[in-house]
């Protein structure tokens, strides 16, 4: 991000006195102002909600059958190993 980024993006919201207290009761054993003390938990709650929802979830047949599959490799096929080769000779120009 560069240095002159816009710093406009104001959010005016409301908010109960119970969640309120807690907000002051929180910031108050971290030590930081209120804008940064929102700004933090609302990049710690998005980060944690994207990472949830972009990982890869399997069920238990997912996991057997994945590490069948590594346990037991199938016999690569022609155009597997025509695909290895030329995949070599791109990444290694100089191999005899």
């Amino acid at each position: 991000m560069s240095v002159n980024a816009i710093k406009d993006n104001t959010l005016k919201f409301r908010m109960d006195a119970m969640t309120a207290d807690l907000m002051e009761r929180a910031r108050s054993y971290v030590k930081l102002d209120k804008s940064k003390f929102i700004r933090h938990s609302i990049r710690e709650k998005a980060e944690a909600i994207i990472a949830a929802h972009e990982k890869t979830q399997f069920t238990q047949d997912d996991w057997y059958m994945f590490f069948d599959m590594l346990d037991n490799l199938p016999k690569p096929t022609e155009r597997m190993i025509k695909a290895a080769k030329k995949y070599k000779k791109i990444t290694t120009p100089n191999a005899i």
